[in-house]
């Protein structure tokens, strides 16, 4: 994993997606929305038209992912990525 260190642009948008609100239990959270904000980013800059796209990239692409954050327990599907960025931005 590299260093937010070596790479001040992704810190920087790391720290952005730090300061949106969580309101999941943490002791429930085995995606943490950091996680799910950089594959959707990624996801979405590779061409993807929809969460199933981009859940597709991610689960393709998990060890470029792992560069940057853990991804300890892989990335979400799509229908929980759908979930969740629903509870973000209800008009997604």
């Amino acid at each position: 994993m590299l260093e937010p260190s070596e790479t001040p642009r992704l810190r920087l948008l790391l720290d952005h997606f730090a300061l949106i609100e969580d309101d999941r239990e943490p002791w429930r959270v085995a995606h943490p929305l950091p996680e799910v904000l950089l594959l959707v980013v990624c996801g979405t800059i590779a061409a993807g038209d929809d969460f199933e796209d981009i859940a597709d990239w991610g689960e393709d692409n998990v060890a470029f992912l792992r560069r940057f954050l853990p991804y300890h327990h892989g990335v979400p599907g799509s229908r929980w990525l759908r979930l969740l960025m629903n509870r973000i931005d209800p008009g997604l």
